[in-house]
């Protein structure tokens, strides 16, 4: 992984939210916005204790952001609970976001164009997210399956309104 002229360095405490999601995260400790000109989400690349990262600076309502980090992340940076201290090397990922799409999901979008117009309007998060989640699944026909129902939410318009055909159907 190329390092870019700005690199940011910093130690963190890895920390977790309280609620139902209860993620774990590094907060990161300067100006977001004075530092890359924007105060939104900011994807960034770098390690995290050594284990290389692409991740999203995300902000939080308190003014500040932090990096979301997944068990892999976690286990791989050997941070095991709540105060762990991360060794963080970033710098702003300046590449396009370049999505590998599971088989099932690029034919089907090749067949279906109005899908792949959805599709196209997905945030890169969420297109990244329902990658993952379709191309995680161990069996064509899970894959299968999952294109299937993401094909549903594509249609009716679940990614804007949060509610799907399928679950206003269940409430009857």
């Amino acid at each position: 992984m190329a390092k870019p002229k700005r690199t940011i360095v910093f130690t963190a405490p890895m920390e977790k939210m309280s609620g139902q999601f209860a993620w774990s995260y590094l907060e990161f400790p300067h100006d977001v916005e004075q530092l890359f000109g924007r105060r939104g989400n900011v994807r960034v690349k770098g390690t995290i204790n050594g284990v290389p990262v692409d991740r999203a600076l995300m902000p939080t309502k308190s003014g500040y952001h932090i990096i979301i980090l997944g068990g892999d992340i976690r286990r791989a940076a050997k941070l095991k609970k709540v105060g762990d201290l991360a060794q963080v090397e970033v710098w702003l990922n300046t590449e396009p976001t370049q999505l590998d799409l599971p088989e099932e999901l690029a034919e089907t979008l090749d067949f279906l164009p109005e899908m792949k117009v959805a599709w196209d309007q997905l945030n890169p998060g969420m297109r990244r997210s329902m990658c993952y989640w379709v191309g995680s699944a161990k069996t064509v026909a899970t894959r299968a399956k999952r294109v299937a129902e993401l094909l549903l939410r594509l249609e009716t318009g679940y990614f804007t309104t949060g509610v799907s055909k399928r679950n206003v159907d269940r409430k009857k």
